[in-house]
């Protein structure tokens, strides 16, 4: 079989050329900008309300998960979807804390699989108090050193578990 000429096709970049026929300039008004970050800091208490209510949402998956250990993939799958909300939204809104801890918990659980043995649950359980902990003092930023031994503890936690 002959062998086809390889071909490329380079398309060309006509954004910058389409936005000015458009009128689109590329300058950012300030008071965008002092919007944005009135929006954001007024979602911030927004945060701190929905996060609570992930707290709940985290806890009864908890409890549930270890009170029916013939369900419990069911209610870590719950569970580990709250994880992923907690921790995708703490560093937007100021608790970047929330995202370390919650990713911590995340691999964890997803290093384990859904159906967690009583003693990995265990180590579910302290990350879930951990993040209660970081709600409860605001602890806004990465907590500072209280903060980082906290993500440090939580990590010796795992590898005690995991047997490492």
């Amino acid at each position: 079989m002959a062998e086809k000429e390889i071909q490329y096709i380079i398309a060309p970049n006509d954004l910058r050329k389409k936005q000015k026929m458009a009128g689109v300039n590329m300058n950012l008004d300030p008071s965008w900008v002092e919007a944005a970050e009135r929006s954001i800091t007024a979602a911030k208490f927004d945060y701190l309300e929905a996060a609570q209510e992930d707290m709940v949402r985290l806890a009864t998956a908890y409890d549930n998960a270890m009170k029916d250990p013939a369900n419990r993939v069911t209610h870590m799958t719950e569970l580990y979807a709250v994880v992923q909300s907690i921790k995708g939204q703490g560093t937007s809104f100021g608790y970047p804390l929330m995202t370390a801890v919650g990713s911590q918990l995340a691999r964890f659980i997803e290093d384990c699989g859904e159906n967690l043995t009583d003693a990995q649950m265990e180590a579910v359980k302290v990350h879930q108090e951990a993040l209660r902990l970081v709600m409860q003092q605001k602890m806004e930023g990465d907590g500072g050193p209280i903060g980082q031994k906290l993500v440090a503890g939580l990590a010796m936690v795992i590898k005690k578990i995991k047997g490492e």
